[in-house]
């Protein structure tokens, strides 16, 4: 090994063409793959941490927790929303100025989800289900299932 490496070392040739190629196909290679590897992590953070997604998320789970042990409901005609009475108190869940609220006894302004274009909503039984559309054109739909106070 060690005659090896001063045949090497001493011999006068100097750096060869296919040295360069095959160092080059080597260094392609491994450009080729880190550039894979960085449009993968790209898709899948952009895919993962989509704060639209988190918001919906949230908002879903927000309101399927008011929804449980609920006396009466009604689909608010006049705002695009929800109105139904829990323990006696009076909760909103509308659209309002780009913004899905929560109010309590028509008092307060709580957002839930932002940047909303439109909100429908459609009850059926003890099922509600919410269209929404937002200003990046993305159109979300949840189905909530309302479970009454005995």
């Amino acid at each position: 090994m060690r005659r090896y490496l001063t045949n090497k070392l001493s011999n006068e040739k100097g750096y060869t063409f296919i040295d360069g190629i095959l160092q080059l196909s080597v260094f392609i290679i491994f450009a080729q793959i880190f550039a894979l590897i960085m449009w993968s992590l790209y898709t899948t953070e952009k895919k993962v941490a989509d704060p639209s997604e988190i918001e919906w998320a949230l908002f879903i789970q927000y309101v399927e927790a008011y929804l449980n042990d609920v006396e009466n409901f009604i689909v608010q005609s006049e705002q695009p929303g929800i109105r139904f009475y829990k323990q006696g108190i009076e909760y909103d869940v509308e659209y309002s100025s780009n913004v899905v609220r929560k109010q309590i006894e028509k008092l307060g302004h709580e957002p839930l989800l932002l940047n909303v274009q439109t909100l429908n909503v459609i009850a059926e039984g003890q099922k509600i289900t919410f269209f929404v559309t937002f200003f990046n054109g993305q159109q979300k739909e949840h189905t909530f299932y309302v479970t009454y106070s005995t």
